[in-house]
């Protein structure tokens, strides 16, 4: 399996495969005390081992925070983090804690009980029971002799077979042979305590188990697996969330990992040699100062706190006096951070860290940096330089640290800033990509210093695509520009090639490729194809920006970007993708209260109910035909005659000449059908949206379905015929290879490998695209109450309006970390300059790049 593969090409290039980097001693203990020590059970501590790995971070924070949720409040837990221990040789495993668990009878001293478990688990029931479980005897219990993911361990007998020499030395096949060569070593534990994914059973299950890799909802290695939905996974983001919104993190300031104390008597020896200014062992220039300089003006700050090794004479210290300016500086060293003064902690207007937080332990990071937020009362702005294993000193020394991925630098910050949303901050990593080569990202976020974000939605020559920026951007409420491309796709590309050739300054002449110059916004919008891409160049000029793309090829993306996409169009998960039921829409009472009072005349006596049909039409995937559309068209007319109405339709760009003759032959006359036009300036889309007492909708128009379920109108789903093409059959294929679940011996899911493989990362890398699973949309939006399929008996009750925009705005802002902006909704470059109704040419009048 490719994952495998690369751990072992990984670990051949290591001199010294057995070595650790920057681990303690000690093993990392969480420890969770009884609430009260006048009712403390006399019940001996719960000892729990967990196997993890950094990459693991949110699985470990939520595996603990399930034990909170279901512990016994009178007992002590301990919980010792198996993670990255030295002596092993971790090449030849699957995950990067295979073998720690046959070290625990020794690492628990040969006594007593404990509980082993992967990280990828949580409680549902208290551990205690697990724990003081009947062993009837034996060394081991666990669901299978061979499935060693939870187990219960008598360590004084288990000392005798599983030695931390052995788990050092030999493979785990092999020691699990060793134990079960003894007799009445294993013991069977209930199910109930390893329930494997789709096994979980509600009201018995007592832990539940996310033992497929390409599944688990936390997403840990998104660059060696392509991941899915799990069933079960919401019980774990329900955690998740729980923790989230309690602040909860394994250490804080006031019990802080066993490393952090190690390093801190390491770095107190040093702020002597930080405190000369001589000093040049490091170097302590911020790489982007004249940013920092912008951003402290316009924060407007006067009282600095510089935090790292950072030399007496800064940038800071230069720029202060040359301009005289009055800005009062503190500096501390991790030696002597503020909250271990033993003084009052006050604040700072804005708060500079540099050479610091990488130094230390990574199971510190969330609550140093949100010690950091706590400290300043504007302006965060960090510099993380996680380029290399070693870290230099000022002393001239080296710390070796593992550098952590980018998502957990970010994670850090997004969480904090959570909590602290009036600071805005700015994170500059300095890291090394696949390829080894020195890459700087940037993440900005809080409360932007400049007033809020500013954005721009890309519209190109599909309208639909543009509706549903448009629609996005007046949800989020921040002041928008619409930016009208011209530039052909062969332009954009031409361009990307010229730059990343060094060419710089090379343009397209005037009216083909244009310019999308600064100042750059802070959001940018796109849908569709193009658009999207155009985006992405966007992101590449200005890194600091976010990117929201709309649609079903809107990937892949890079961690900046912020994907949205219906749930039926079943791609791969990401991180950073929301999902939605329907197409965002622009669609609202204002618009449609606008468009009826323009238009009443149309509709002026015409018999009710009008049952208006939305018409799409042919496309890629679907066909309407001449014969499609005018059996519509006569199934509209009999719908309409048994309810006593009168059937409109208003049809699409797609719907073409030849189907809309036929849909006006079908539905008994032309002053019956609306046919669009290219040229129509006052196209009455929502003026028949506002004038439906029932719609009926063609399935293959997700936008349409979309704008009609917004209203509080009965809905009719008419599906039309799919086109079949070999490519969609050769997806199709791609999909289910994908998605195959091929088990073990034991029953477990295997990891992706081989052609599953393949044909997943084609899917992921957007080559390959999912056939839209429309039946599963239908059903949704059946299941909600939203619409019925059409033969269904009419019911003229009005039914709540299924809109998702505000909701998606909510997440949409909370993903950006754009907080605090009670700003009154953006109308700018809205209807007074760019009309957005459906399927129709934008009108020239909105701002175009030519």
């Amino acid at each position: 399996m490719a994952f495998l593969i690369k751990r072992v090409f990984v670990g051949l290039a290591q001199k010294d495969p057995a070595r650790s980097c920057g681990r303690w001693p000690e093993l990392e203990c969480v420890v969770l005390p009884a609430v009260s020590e006048a009712e403390k059970s006399r019940n001996p501590p719960v000892r729990i081992f967990l196997g993890t790995e950094a990459a693991q971070f949110r699985a470990e924070r939520v595996f603990v925070w399930s034990i909170v949720k279901v512990r016994d409040p009178a007992r002590r837990y301990e919980i010792y983090l198996l993670k990255d221990l030295p002596g092993f040789d971790r090449r030849w495993w699957l995950t990067g804690f295979t073998a720690y668990r046959f070290a625990i009878p020794e690492l628990a001293g040969g006594a007593g009980r404990a509980i082993y478990n992967d990280t990828d688990q949580i409680y549902l029931a208290d551990p205690a029971e697990l724990f003081d479980m009947p062993m009837q005897g034996h060394g081991f219990l666990s669901i299978h002799p061979r499935d060693t993911s939870v187990m219960l361990l008598d360590c004084a007998r288990m000392a005798r077979v599983w030695t931390l020499a052995g788990a050092r030395r030999q493979r785990r096949k092999q020691l699990e042979a060793k134990a079960l060569a003894v007799s009445g070593m294993w013991g069977r534990l209930d199910g109930a305590w390893n329930a494997r994914d789709g096994e979980y059973a509600p009201g018995r299950s007592r832990l539940v188990h996310f033992t497929t890799l390409q599944t688990q909802p936390w997403l840990p290695f998104p660059s060696d697996y392509v991941y899915w939905q799990n069933p079960v996974g919401v019980l774990w983001l329900e955690l998740e969330r729980s923790a989230d919104q309690a602040g909860y993190q394994l250490f804080d300031a006031s019990t802080p990992s066993a490393g952090y104390h190690a390093l801190q008597s390491r770095f107190r020896r040093l702020t002597a040699a930080v405190a000369d200014s001589s000093s040049t062992a490091v170097d302590a220039g911020f790489s982007d100062w004249p940013v920092v300089q912008r951003l402290l003006q316009q924060s407007s700050a006067r009282t600095v706190l510089e935090f790292g090794f950072i030399s007496g004479y800064t940038a800071l210290s230069a720029e202060r006096d040359q301009r005289a300016a009055d800005w009062v500086v503190e500096r501390r060293t991790p030696g002597e951070p503020p909250w271990e003064k033993g003084e009052a902690v006050r604040s700072f207007d804005a708060v500079l860290c540099r050479k610091a937080l990488e130094y230390f332990p990574d199971e510190d990071l969330p609550w140093l940096i949100d010690k950091l937020f706590a400290l300043s009362d504007r302006l965060l702005h960090v510099e993380v330089d996680d380029t290399a294993s070693l870290k230099r000193l000022p002393d001239g020394s080296t710390l070796e640290i593992a550098p952590r991925r980018p998502a957990r630098w970010l994670s850090c910050f997004e969480l904090a800033s959570r909590r602290h949303p009036r600071v805005h901050y700015q994170l500059v990593l300095n890291t090394r990509d696949a390829t080894g080569r020195r890459t700087q990202a940037m993440r900005v976020g809080g409360q932007l210093v400049g007033g809020a974000p500013r954005v721009w939605v890309l519209a190109h020559r599909k309208p639909g695509h543009t509706s549903q920026a448009v629609g996005l951007a007046e949800a989020l409420a921040w002041p928008y520009e619409i930016k009208l491309l011209r530039t052909l796709p062969w332009v954009l590309l031409a361009r990307c090639v010229a730059q990343r050739l060094g060419w710089q300054s090379w343009s397209p002449g005037p009216g083909r490729g244009g310019e999308l110059g600064p100042p750059w916004p802070d959001v940018v919008v796109a849908s569709g194809w193009f658009s999207t891409r155009v985006a992405r160049w966007l992101r590449c000029e200005n890194p600091a920006l976010r990117a929201v793309l709309l649609g079903r090829k809107n990937g892949p993306s890079g961690p900046s970007d912020l994907l949205i996409g219906c749930a039926h169009f079943a791609l791969p998960l990401a991180a950073n993708r929301i999902e939605t039921v329907l197409p965002v829409h622009p669609v609202s009472l204002e618009r449609l209260r606008d468009a009826a009072e323009r238009q009443a005349k149309r509709f002026a006596g015409l018999s009710r109910p009008r049952i208006v049909a939305l018409v799409g039409g042919d496309s890629k995937h679907s066909v309407l035909d001449t014969a499609g559309a005018y059996r519509l068209g006569q199934d509209l007319q009999t719908f309409a005659r048994e309810a006593g109405g009168v059937a409109l339709a208003i049809t699409s760009r797609r719907t073409g000449a030849r189907a809309s003759a036929a849909l006006k032959l079908g539905i008994g006359g032309a002053e019956y059908v609306h046919e669009w036009r290219r040229d129509e300036l006052d196209n009455p889309y929502f003026a028949y949206l506002s004038a439906a007492d029932v719609f009926v909708v063609t399935g293959d128009s997700e936008s349409m379905l979309a704008e009609a379920a917004a209203t509080d109108k009965p809905l009719y789903i008419y599906p039309i015929a799919e086109r079949a093409r070999l490519w969609d059959r050769f997806a199709r294929w791609v999909t289910h290879q994908a998605q195959a679940q091929r088990r073990n011996k034991r029953g477990s899911v295997r990891p992706q490998r081989g052609l599953q493989y393949l044909c997943a990362r084609l899917l992921d890398r957007a080559w390959v695209l999912p056939p839209r699973n429309t039946p599963a949309l239908y059903q949704a939006l059946i299941e909600r109450g939203v619409a019925q399929m059409f033969g269904a008996p009419l019911e003229l009750r009005s039914r709540v309006p299924f809109r998702e925009s505000t909701e998606l705005a909510e997440r949409v802002r909370e993903q950006l970390g754009f907080y605090d902006h009670d700003l009154p909704r953006a109308a700018a470059s809205s209807l007074s300059e760019c009309s957005i109704d459906r399927e129709y040419a934008i009108e020239e009048r909105a701002e175009s790049v030519p």
